[in-house]
């Protein structure tokens, strides 16, 4: 089961980010070979350029936004394929090893279930997005998902995406687990020193931004929010690296001589600081204003009250602070004082504490009602992975919120509950607790700096992660994924794969069991919601939208040559619309148009609420029927289906036009 588990969860990644990759390759075909070739490459030969493939893609989840938008002038999360494939492919170079868990034991079992719950209902998700009809991500560009107009591409887009996120992320650990285990030096070349040196540029290029050129490497809309990214194009991300290494430089810069020990500590604490406040990320500056002082804390303990030192370092952080302060005040970015964040604290502001405790850990601008309609109405499976900034809107108007933008539900936990339910969310939390309590175990022979300073970030990025996704990104993920390695390798005694307390074999058959069990139902309810009320067409009739797809575009009514409207429309070979009840009777009238339809009858379906009105041959009479209205509903949903297309320009009459042509529609009448 375990190496089935492995092979299941491997074949998913592989398939979402190729989905992803493939989904993001509109404008720029280039980077969907890129990708690809980057996977084959270190499928095949990455277990021996490990040492240099390692560095280079451990940069990249920094780096990459910026030299894409040099480069390519593109921009947007889902090119991060470039960089998510070629890693994939490293991950699974390893011959004999790549089919087995190398995860500790006690982390094994709520890892790998939920791998396997996103790597199997992740691809139920992106069908029923698509309708069950893939073919029209190909051509989607009228096709509505949600009431604000987002296509089935762009949904999918993040379905793949957050599920490479969770699954791309464990895969990751665990292959940090095989790797580098034994071999801290190897760990700290390969992996800790290039993300440290491209957080480091990332940062200089903000404090660039903040000081000289906000536009330089920064996209327009950032740009116009005063607010820098630095190379990670989104000011958001720059914060959370921020988070991460302002204080992980000072642990990675304890086992290295003077005076690059100090350099690197010193560097680390001024650019991190410098860069989640230039970036204006309130998250990212509430993990550090919690991870600095506990380092700080943590360093006073290691000192052991030696006066003569903690006066040095007290007097070394004033200077440092009120240089940053005087510094950081002639920047041209906002920060989060302009941002209105300090309106939020109780006796500063203008709100009490219960107002603000409501607006920045439960509302958060409607988004913390939305997704608790999704809760309340698909408890135990959410409403699907990468789903809730695409349907946030629509299930804010339900919960009688106006949503003011696509965003995620403004706390981790409330965001993974929305769209992977109890079912989903059972192993996450599962998780979260062994490693809390490995996180603050105290065991003999260990760091206890480094351990208390990365324990220190870790908790920083938990807490900010109550009122905010900073792991939206993959990148960052992984990052979280990299130092929650980092800390375990710190104890000597951290688990091997699979070493801990042997289970009995009735204990083992039970929690078998148990993990099938959940496993099933939490994707035979997501399936069941897949063509039930979550199913797009059936969202379209309970929010209100006109849904379709199949239908030759523009699929606006057909004018004539002097403009006058024909009032028809023409469909592909299969076509779908959800159209507004207006009467009681439809008088629905169709053409065949196929210049041989006399000598070779079209055989055409029609269906309306999914039930067959209609199945014959077609000739090119007009095909005219009264559908009435099923009771009690605001909605009809009419499909069509023929057996062949033609093309007007093959007909032999001379014609231009090239479009593959179905049947002819009559504009919708009724009575």
């Amino acid at each position: 089961m375990i190496r089935a588990s492995r092979i299941l969860v491997i074949a998913s990644t592989v398939l979402a980010a190729l989905a992803e990759s493939f989904l993001a390759s509109t404008y720029t075909p280039q980077l969907f070979w890129t990708a690809v070739a980057g996977f084959a490459l270190m499928l095949i030969a990455g277990r021996l350029w490990r040492h240099v493939a390692m560095p280079v893609l451990m940069a990249a989840l920094y780096l990459t936004p910026s030299l894409l938008l040099v480069t390519f002038n593109t921009k947007g999360f889902e090119h991060d394929t470039i960089w998510i494939l070629p890693l994939l492919g490293l991950l699974l170079s390893d011959r004999g090893e790549a089919l087995r868990w190398s995860l500790p034991a006690r982390w094994q079992w709520p890892l790998v279930t939920w791998a396997v719950i996103v790597a199997i209902t992740w691809p139920i998700v992106f069908l029923r997005e698509a309708d069950f009809a893939p073919w029209i991500l190909l051509d989607d560009v009228r096709v509505s998902n949600t009431s604000i107009g987002v296509p089935p591409s762009l949904v999918n887009l993040s379905v793949t995406y957050y599920a490479l996120g969770h699954m791309l992320g464990i895969l990751l650990v665990d292959a940090l687990c095989r790797w580098y285990r034994a071999d801290e030096a190897r760990f700290r070349r390969e992996v800790l020193r290039p993300l440290l040196a491209a957080a480091g540029i990332a940062a200089l290029v903000a404090c660039y931004q903040g000081f000289v050129d906000l536009g330089f490497l920064n996209e327009g809309f950032w740009e116009y929010m005063i607010r820098a990214s630095g190379t990670l194009g989104d000011p958001n991300k720059l914060g959370a690296v921020a988070a991460f290494w302002t204080v992980g430089a000072s642990v990675f810069g304890r086992r290295m001589r003077q005076p690059w020990n100090a350099a690197i500590t010193l560097g680390g604490l001024v650019l991190g600081m410098a860069a989640v406040w230039l970036s204006g990320s309130r998250t990212g500056l509430a993990a550090v204003l919690i991870s600095v002082p506990v380092a700080a804390l943590e360093a006073v303990r290691w000192l052991k009250l030696d006066l003569r030192k903690l006066a040095l370092a007290a007097g070394g952080v004033l200077v440092i602070g009120a240089t940053m302060i005087m510094v950081l005040q002639n920047a041209s970015t906002h920060t989060i004082v302009q941002r209105g964040t300090l309106g939020y604290l109780p006796f500063f502001g203008d709100r009490g504490i219960a107002q603000s405790a409501n607006e920045l850990l439960w509302d958060r601008f409607g988004y913390g009602p939305a997704a608790i309609q999704m809760i309340k109405e698909h408890p135990l499976n959410g409403v699907g992975v990468g789903t809730f900034h695409s349907l946030s809107y629509d299930f804010g108007r339900a919960a009688g919120r106006i949503i003011p933008a696509q965003d995620n539900a403004q706390a981790w936990w409330r965001h993974n509950l929305a769209e992977l339910g109890l079912l989903g969310f059972i192993p996450m939390i599962w998780w979260c607790v062994v490693f809390g309590r490995s996180l603050f175990s105290r065991r003999a022979g260990v760091d206890r700096l480094s351990t208390g300073m990365l324990r220190g970030v870790l908790v920083g990025f938990f807490i900010a992660s109550l009122f905010g996704v900073p792991s939206q990104s993959v990148a960052i993920t992984l990052t979280f994924w990299i130092f929650a390695f980092w800390i375990a390798s710190e104890q000597p005694d951290v688990e091997a794969p699979g070493i801990g307390t042997t289970p009995t074999k009735r204990s083992a058959l039970r929690a078998s069991a148990i993990t099938v069990v959940l496993i099933a139902t939490q994707a035979a309810i997501t399936a069941y919601d897949a063509f039930g009320d979550l199913r797009p067409r059936h969202r379209a009739e309970r929010f209100d939208w006109y849904y379709r797809h199949g239908w030759v575009m523009p699929d606006d009514v057909e004018r004539d040559p002097g403009g006058n409207p024909i009032g028809r429309r023409w469909t592909k070979k299969d076509s779908l619309a959800v159209i507004k009840v207006k009467g009681k009777t439809l008088k629905f009238v169709a053409w065949n148009d196929h210049p041989d339809s006399d000598v070779r009858p079209v055989h055409t379906r029609v269906w309306a609420d999914s039930k067959l009105v209609f199945e014959g041959d077609l000739r090119r009479a007009p095909l005219m029927l009264d559908i009435p209205a099923t009771p009690g509903k605001t909605h009809m949903l009419i499909e069509t289906s023929i057996d062949r297309t033609w093309r007007p320009s093959d007909s032999g009459t001379g014609s231009r036009d090239g479009r593959e042509l179905g049947l002819s529609i009559r504009d919708w009448v009724w009575e």
